[in-house]
């Protein structure tokens, strides 16, 4: 027992700092909520700097959740984050990015964050959804900076599909000038 009181510490503040670096894009007052997590199961392995939650793991912050079965938190030698893997059938991630928005919703098979590029790699039935914009392909890259994807099918028959909503037009106010 005396191992697990050493480690829930080094582990809280590792996923504090994951995150951290996710809230870049996301509501301001995220980064000043509690962290939470759960999990069936931890296994944490400080030499390897690698942290493993299992079994229907649930991270929250703010608007920040992570759903999935499986998520690995890898770290550096210095104790950093550089990379988190959820996996699931599927694994899900969404966060509201501005006020008056619906969350940013993902989901896939395998979502791979890496930090230092702030960038998300969905994999396996992949699905990105933005304010009912659409994104599903075999694989989605998506930079959290720029906001830019990348997708790419399996198949002629798993293609790439995106579904665009038309933009909302202001209501008219019945003056028409001219």
């Amino acid at each position: 027992m005396k191992h697990a009181e050493r480690i829930r510490p080094i582990l809280a503040a590792l996923l504090a700092s994951l995150l951290f670096s996710l809230n870049a894009l996301a509501l301001p007052n995220d980064r000043e909520q509690p962290v939470k997590v759960s999990a069936d199961n931890l296994e944490a392995n400080r030499s390897k700097n690698l942290s493993v939650y299992s079994g229907n793991v649930v991270i929250t912050q703010g608007s920040l959740q992570i759903r999935a079965d499986r998520v690995e938190v890898h770290g550096n030698a210095q104790g950093e984050i550089n990379r988190v893997v959820a996996t699931g059938r599927p694994a899900h991630f969404q966060q509201q990015v501005e006020e008056s928005t619906n969350p940013v919703k993902a989901k896939a098979k395998r979502i791979e964050f890496l930090v230092g590029s702030d960038s998300l790699q969905l994999t396996g039935e992949a699905h990105v959804d933005r304010d009912g914009n659409t994104l599903s392909a075999e694989r989605i890259d998506y930079d959290l900076k720029s906001e830019q994807m990348k997708a790419q099918g399996r198949s002629n028959k798993e293609r790439v599909e995106m579904i665009w909503k038309p933009e909302s037009k202001p209501a008219e106010n019945g003056n028409n000038e001219q």
